[in-house]
């Protein structure tokens, strides 16, 4: 499929699917037409590419990061041990951002009570 219906059915602008394109992301084949500035042909694989680019920007992830994971994958059903140890990591760091979100939680909860009534003690000192 061409850009603008990739865009579509990616759920992405097709500004977004250039930048994904100009960063290797995504490897479309150049079609024959389009003479200096070729059609890039999109496939279903790109499509499944995009949906792990969309999984890594929730994780935070970087599109170096989404890159060296996406050039890592085989996209055979059998992929195993990379996809297992980039979810592993990926695991960890998620557990680890509730584990901060959480004391900035219990730190702004303080601060507010503190704020309500200062008299309760001295100001919460912010989180390390």
């Amino acid at each position: 499929m061409l850009i603008a219906a990739f865009a579509r059915e990616s759920r992405l602008s097709v500004d977004a699917v250039r930048l994904y394109v100009r960063r290797g992301l995504l490897h479309p084949k150049l079609g024959a037409k389009g003479g200096s500035r070729p059609y890039h042909m999109f496939s279903a694989l790109d499509i499944e590419k995009t949906r792990i680019i969309r999984a890594g920007q929730a994780l935070r992830l970087s599109l170096k990061d989404v890159g060296t994971f996406i050039n890592a994958r085989s996209f055979k059903d059998d992929e195993g041990d990379v996809v297992i140890t980039f979810l592993t990591t990926q695991r960890e760091h998620l557990v680890q951002r509730i584990a901060e979100s959480e004391r900035l939680i219990s730190y702004v909860d303080a601060k507010i009570a503190w704020l309500k009534d200062p008299s309760v003690g001295p100001s919460p000192p912010y989180p390390h």
